[in-house]
């Protein structure tokens, strides 16, 4: 579509550029940029609005794509929920792939299209979990359509996702695996690897964990950064894992979790760092979520009262409206979580 006379115009900028598409106007007979993007939809919305703010016009007939609804959606779903880092990693990846869709009009995809979709990633081996995460970016994308009065369809529930066959069953840690980790605790890593096993802690909850978030007078570690509202909860400290924990306060850095430069840790980065860990103590096949089915297990095998094993774990049938443990019900979560032996 033709843009009108004085509307602007998008350039890709050459070279290796993090935001290489720039929108420009002219002004006084020369070209002045306005603002830098990474992709060239995002340049496009970004026109778009600036034109209905600064020109009072919108392009005659213009029909929003699947990707312009998107990267509408994705900053205003971030302002209102402020989701977690990991969420927002999803949601992108979610998006890539829907790829076949991006330059389609979003009022005329149906339902075939999204169906087409999940059952390719499924042919490619992708898991359940991927797939409903489709679904999930799929549902909150037409709702988003349904509030801008874009579109009234939301074909997400419709959807058939498959059986849930988990494509590697989460293992459990062998005692001779944990020893082999205290045994080796001055190498790099192995005191994350640890406190993931006497914690329960998710990965991301982790690496999110403030310095400010870990209370070493009464021991215990408030996680205020979870994927669900049932992981925002208080750990006691393991009596094994305090000297770690205490070792790293004095690191620098906000962060529990970071370099000897203070720099936090994404999950990429500490992904290599599990691998040279596992390979350390030879437990190649394991991943960072198998330290919670580790804890799970252990906790069951020792009797642990499971109310006090939910809150621990931050699992959603416990009492997750009780924000505010008393004294008491720290000890009895301490006393449950001194059973990891």
């Amino acid at each position: 579509m033709r843009k009108p006379n004085g509307y602007g115009s998008i350039k890709k900028l050459s070279g290796k550029r993090r935001r290489p598409y720039v929108f420009v106007v002219t002004q006084a007979g020369r070209q002045k940029p306005i603002a830098y993007f990474c992709t060239q939809v995002e340049a496009e919305i970004y026109a778009a609005d600036y034109n209905k703010i600064h020109t009072n016009r919108s392009l005659p007939g213009h029909k929003m794509t699947f990707a312009e609804l998107y990267y509408r959606w994705l900053p205003a779903h971030i302002d209102n929920t402020s989701p977690a880092e990991s969420t927002i990693y999803s949601y992108k990846n979610a998006f890539l792939h829907c790829q076949p869709l991006h330059t389609k009009i979003f009022a005329d995809i149906k339902y075939v299209d999204y169906q087409h979709i999940i059952d390719n990633m499924r042919r490619h081996g992708l898991s359940y979990s991927s797939v409903k995460k489709v679904r999930s970016l799929i549902s909150l994308i037409s709702k988003y359509a349904a509030k801008i009065e874009a579109s009234d369809k939301n074909y997400a529930q419709l959807l058939t996702l498959g059986k849930n066959k988990p494509v590697r069953p989460h293992k459990v840690f062998s005692r001779q695996k944990i020893n082999r980790l205290w045994t080796h605790t001055d190498s790099p890593g192995v005191d994350t690897v640890l406190i993931l096993m006497y914690t329960g802690m998710r990965c991301s909850e982790m690496l999110n964990l403030d310095k400010s978030d870990v209370n070493l007078r009464q021991q215990y570690i408030r996680i205020t950064k979870s994927k669900t509202a049932a992981g925002l909860r208080i750990i006691p400290i393991h009596n094994r894992i305090l000297p770690l924990v205490q070792a790293r306060m004095k690191m620098p850095g906000q962060t529990l979790i970071a370099d000897d430069n203070g720099q936090p840790y994404n999950y990429g980065r500490y992904a290599t760092i599990w691998g040279h860990v596992m390979t350390l103590i030879h437990a190649s096949g394991h991943t960072t979520h198998d330290c919670r089915h580790t804890v799970t297990t252990l906790l069951d095998n020792a009797g642990a009262n499971e109310n006090a094993k939910r809150r621990i774990l931050g699992h959603a049938d416990g009492d997750v409206t009780d924000r505010v443990y008393t004294h008491k019900n720290l000890r009895q979560l301490r006393k449950c979580i001194e059973l990891l032996k």
